[in-house]
């Protein structure tokens, strides 16, 4: 898909038109015309979410991902506060140290894909069961056995999107897919119910002195929105929809920036040196200071941009009296019933205004100057539709970067040299043999 939109930018310009889904379809590609086609989205609400039906029925009719209109922004309302990073700290400072502990452990080659996979999923599950439900479940043999009962089925439940629709056929991806869905909602369920009687239980000041102790599916109970009519709040349908979406959001897509980010740490040792000499000023200063911080999301900020996990998004533009989405005067008007494309991968990698030499990596771009801001950072999506995770996925990167950069903590990488290190979407964006990789001390 990559390779697709950068190729048809250089023979058709940044807007051409095609058949996708059996259905005419726009893409758009280019800062300057995506920011066009964000504006119109926010201006006249007049797109749907664009999904095949095996894939609403396995995140949810429910989900943030699949909704539109004013549902969908009454979702975002409540999901978003729920999901900024400062609440989940913990989770995410437990989830690193257990990563690096096991990739210490490693004594051969392994996989870090696998491990990257399961970190992401292992910190999506800490922050939706909360960090004490997390670690009394490791100490409970019959909890244990529910905790990997869910990271095998969330497993079994994503290889079901890349599937054929045939979850009516027995012994098919999808069907084994509906069936994971199934179990973990029971599991969600019980979650649930748990909160809610603790929640009960408690009167308000107990709340409120609890507020950093919270979990996700706590927080999502809790959660209510004022829109001058009336309040609103998440049914535990909702809840599972958005926690499958969330969780998907939150391995895949983390799990491959984060693949990329070594990829390149691995191949460039200059750049690593000057990623650890941050890291390492910082812990001697003892201090907290943000200057490490953000030269870790600039780096993460060009992975995405060479590496984009998220190649495209797509929309439907519904007829709603809006006349469809105008691109401006040279690109003209498409009508309703058109499918539209972000081409985000496209962008990424070949908008030279916007990043110039696009073909070199070039952290620098997004690090603030006096004279400049940085650009546009497309991998997330744009519009109203934006990831709302988004912080959340950058808050578990740059922890993660940051305890296997350190020289007192962390680690390096040794590559097998017998492996096949060509990028595919998987879903993610992820090499074909895994990344095989050994671990080295980094004194």
């Amino acid at each position: 898909m990559a390779s697709y939109q950068v190729s048809s930018r250089h023979k058709y310009g940044p807007v051409w038109r095609t058949n996708v889904l059996f259905n005419k379809c726009i893409f758009v590609s280019g800062s300057e015309h995506l920011h066009q086609l964000s504006k119109q989205e926010q201006l006249h609400r007049n797109t749907t979410a664009c999904f095949p039906p095996h894939h609403r029925a396995l995140f949810g009719n429910h989900s943030v991902l699949v909704t539109s209109g004013e549902e969908h922004a009454r979702l975002r309302s409540l999901i978003t506060p729920a999901l900024q990073p400062s609440l989940y700290k913990e989770e995410i400072d437990m989830a690193v140290s257990a990563f690096v502990l096991r990739c210490k452990n490693e004594k051969d080659y392994f996989p870090l894909v696998d491990a990257f996979k399961r970190f992401t999923l292992s910190v999506a599950l800490r922050i939706v069961l909360g960090e004490r439900r997390w670690q009394e479940w490791m100490k409970s043999d019959n909890n244990n056995s529910r905790l990997v009962a869910l990271l095998d089925d969330f497993s079994i439940w994503s290889k079901g999107l890349l599937s054929p629709p045939t979850s009516f056929i027995p012994f098919t991806a999808s069907y084994y897919a509906m069936k994971a869905r199934k179990r973990i909602s029971n599991i969600l369920l019980e979650v649930i119910e748990e909160e809610k009687q603790v929640l009960n239980s408690q009167d308000e000041s107990s709340r409120n002195r609890n507020q950093n102790k919270k979990c996700l599916v706590e927080r999502l109970l809790r959660a209510t929105t004022n829109n001058a009519v009336v309040e609103s709040s998440l049914t535990e349908e909702a809840i599972i929809d958005n926690i499958f979406t969330l969780v998907f959001a939150g391995t895949d897509t983390t799990a491959s920036v984060l693949t990329s980010a070594f990829f390149e740490l691995a191949k460039n040792d200059e750049l690593r040196e000057r990623l650890q000499a941050c890291v390492e000023k910082e812990e001697f200063e003892e201090n907290n200071n943000d200057a490490a911080d953000e030269v870790l999301r600039a780096f993460l900020s060009e992975v995405q941009r060479c590496y984009p996990a998220a190649p495209f998004t797509m929309r439907n533009i519904a007829d709603t009296g809006a006349d469809g989405i105008d691109l401006g005067d040279k690109n003209g008007r498409v009508p309703p019933g058109f499918n539209i494309t972000y081409a985000i991968a496209g962008t990424l990698l070949d908008d030279e205004d916007s990043y110039p030499n696009p073909s070199k990596f070039n952290m620098d771009r997004w690090l603030k100057t006096r004279d400049s801001k940085p650009p546009q950072n497309w991998a997330f999506g744009g519009g109203c539709r934006t990831c709302p995770g988004r912080f959340l996925s950058v808050a578990e990167s740059v922890a993660l970067l940051r305890a296997v950069l350190s020289r007192k903590h962390g680690f390096q990488l040794k590559l097998r040299i017998d492996q096949d290190l060509t990028f595919s979407y998987t879903p993610g964006y992820f090499p074909k043999d895994g990344f095989i990789v050994k671990v080295e001390s980094n004194i």
